[in-house]
């Protein structure tokens, strides 16, 4: 594994950032934008927000500002400004000023005096999508789902004041204001965009890994061990300061939800959002699936807010921003998030293997992979990815998990090529350093190269072939060359229905058709209601239940209703033959696979 002294290589423009920022806070003065949220009856949901933008120029006629239509880390488009209400203007006399909506997302002022003081209600009721909510247990602000900007003020220092309801406390990665209660600085909106908010009764503990201060910040009630997180994340930590080389933040926050809703994460410049549900702190699998996600969030840290592809530098929060690299910014991490765990101790060789068998039925299982190739997959995310369709697994590959398994095949073709001098645990560490925050993003040829560099050969054909092609992975042969053997049980027949339902209220209704499968061949379609299996109407579980226990050649008829209509579905169970994969260690590997495997996995002799 590559690795350097940590703190020898600086991030140029981190520091000057972090240097800008701290002497400007200290200073406190020129600071033109100050926001302002409170939260006075939180069963509302409402947060009341104030901005004020000063030392306007006269030349200025009018103030443009724009609430965002996404947020970081969610390729998707949201409808922020739909939760907008109460729009005011006034300048710094108390005089009302004019103003009108050009879009859905733009409100157009009329500049009369050196100051533009406006307020606004947002409505925050989604904490699951990690955007705004409040209620009478907390608040969590994502700053792009509740903050306007101005545009001519965008690149200008800020400053936001909390007011906390009641007895609530602030906790944020943004750095405190002049010692000021529950007041932070952000150096532009780009920073203050990254750096959510936690505001409640949660529970906060610090603790110093190479003397900077990480906060673990624990909202809900869990029997969690204070002592365990506080070590586990240390080695997590530890173990990506020495991957990247380099530590691009003066302290880290790690914001957990833990309620029984609660799952996924967002990362952020200094702090990432993660929830959890409290049984996952009762179960040693539960526990090591929490890891992960900390492992993936944190490893983000580096790759995708600080390495960029091109598409994303800068952000564009108005818009959709298009890349094809997000199968390199996500799928990268979902290959080391798992492998950082193994190389920690917090997840078994055994498990590893079984993910990786588990990766090898996906892909060549999904009939998606066969059409779309993980560059489109990454390119059409706004378009298709966080947009799941009837037709998604049918017609859609999936830039996490087959760009995961590229990154996997990828790894050990360097490794192989390379007689086990590189990986990519090289290249990433080199990209970091060659694309730094803000100067340029990098695209899928930056990456490919950066690869042939250190595989010492031209990669151009597997580019082809698995990123901008549809290929199936050559799994016995890249795993081979970690001396992995691939074996699949004798082709178990396996009846598959091919079906996919959601239960509403009691209802049974259709989501997904398999293509191929038995339900389509029975001409089964997305949005069926099934309300009777062989005459007999059945519960949602009984139904599932019966589903499950058919065995080949057992037939059986669906009552559904489709568009108010009754009709019937005959399902006839086919033999249908699928390989269950299983990952092995080779009994007699050479010297080169030995090689490779103990420096892949970092085993210790």
């Amino acid at each position: 594994m590559f690795s350097m002294k940590i703190f020898l290589i600086i991030l140029i423009l981190g520091s000057i950032t972090q240097m800008t920022k701290s002497k400007t806070a200290s200073t406190g003065k020129n600071i033109p934008v100050e926001y302002t949220v409170s939260m006075p009856e939180p069963s509302t949901h409402f947060f009341h927000v104030k901005i004020e933008l000063k030392n306007i120029s006269v030349s200025q006629k009018n103030i443009e500002l724009k609430m965002p239509a996404w947020r970081s880390g969610r390729y998707f488009i949201f409808d922020f400004s739909g939760g907008v209400q109460e729009f005011t203007a006034v300048n710094e006399k108390g005089k009302s000023l004019k103003w009108v909506m050009t879009d859905k997302s733009t409100w157009l002022i009329e500049r009369s005096g050196n100051s533009v003081i406006v307020n606004y209600k947002v409505f925050a009721n989604d904490f699951l999508s990690r955007t705004r909510g409040l209620d009478a247990e907390h608040a969590f602000i994502n700053n792009l789902a509740v903050f306007m900007f101005a545009p001519k003020f965008y690149n200008k220092p800020l400053t936001l004041k909390v007011i906390p309801y009641d007895n609530w406390h602030v906790t944020t990665g943004m750095d405190n204001y002049n010692n000021e209660p529950n007041t932070f600085y952000a150096p532009n909106y780009d920073y203050f965009a990254d750096c959510p908010l936690e505001i409640g009764t949660q529970t906060d503990f610090s603790f110093d890994v190479r003397g900077i201060k990480h906060t673990i910040s624990f909202q809900g009630e869990a029997n969690y061990d204070k002592q365990r997180l506080i070590k586990d994340f240390t080695i997590i930590i530890e173990k990506n300061f020495d991957f990247w080389g380099s530590v691009p933040y003066k302290h880290y926050t790690f914001i957990v939800h833990c309620t029984p809703q609660s799952g996924g994460g967002t990362e952020h410049i200094n702090s990432t959002v993660v929830g959890v549900k409290p049984q996952a702190f009762d179960s040693e699998a539960g526990y090591e699936s929490f890891l992960r996600l900390i492992s993936h969030e944190f490893f983000h840290t580096w790759n995708v807010k600080q390495l960029k592809p091109a598409g994303l530098t800068p952000y564009d929060w108005t818009k959709e921003n298009y890349t094809s690299e997000l199968w390199i910014a996500e799928g990268g991490t979902s290959y080391y998030d798992g492998l950082m765990l193994v190389r920690t101790g917090h997840m078994s060789v055994e498990n590893f293997y079984k993910e990786i068998a588990n990766g090898v039925n996906d892909e060549r299982r999904r009939p998606g992979n066969k059409i779309q190739p993980v560059a489109f997959s990454s390119f059409e995310a706004w378009v298709k990815f966080w947009k799941r369709s009837a037709n998604s697994y049918n017609s859609e590959s999936d830039y996490y998990s087959k760009g995961s398994h590229v990154c996997i095949a990828l790894d050990m073709e360097i490794r192989n090529s390379s007689n086990n001098e590189y990986s990519l645990d090289d290249v990433f560490p080199y990209m970091f350093k060659k694309f730094p925050l803000d100067v340029r993003g990098y695209t899928n040829d930056d990456f490919r190269k950066a690869c042939e560099k250190f595989a010492g050969k031209s990669l151009k054909q597997f580019f082809e072939d698995y990123v901008y092609g549809v290929k199936p992975i050559e799994w016995e042969k890249y795993l081979g060359y970690a001396g992995l053997v691939l074996t699949h049980s004798d082709s178990v027949i396996t009846p598959i229905v091919g079906l996919k339902c959601s239960k509403n209220e009691n209802k049974i209704v259709v989501e997904e058709v398999i293509a191929g499968s038995s339900a389509e061949k029975a001409g089964l379609q997305s949005g069926d209601e099934i309300i009777a299996v062989d005459g007999s109407r059945l519960s949602y579980e009984d139904a599932e239940k019966r589903i499950k226990e058919l065995k080949i050649g057992d037939k059986i008829t669906l009552t559904v209703f489709r568009n108010n209509r009754l009709t019937e579905a005959k399902l006839s169970m086919e033999e249908i033959k699928l390989s269950n994969y299983k990952v092995e260690l080779t009994q007699s590997p050479t010297a080169l696979q030995k090689k490779i495997y103990d420096k892949w996995l970092e085993v210790k002799e």
